[in-house]
């Protein structure tokens, strides 16, 4: 082998090496981005976790409420049919 082919080969894995140390400093960065990402989106479900939660209960009262609407106008019926 010549120095010229040596120096080659040392020019390649040198370039080989510096696209492998890019490749691992993307992947941490992607690594760190994803954990980022899935927080967020843990953070979001309890958010929607608890506005499920608000909602049904706003839409319990509202069931409630008109329960005893209906109860109250049957009975309003029922007292003006004896009378």
């Amino acid at each position: 082998m010549s120095i010229e082919s040596l120096g080659q080969l040392e020019s390649r894995l040198q370039n080989l090496i510096d696209k492998l140390e890019l490749s691992r400093m993307e992947l941490e960065e992607l690594r760190v981005a994803n954990t980022q990402l899935e927080e967020e989106n843990a953070k979001l479900k309890h958010e929607l976790g608890t506005w499920n939660d608000k909602v049904s209960s706003i839409l319990g009262k509202l069931d409630s409420v008109a329960e005893e609407d209906e109860s109250i106008e049957l009975e309003n019926q029922l007292e003006e049919a004896a009378v």
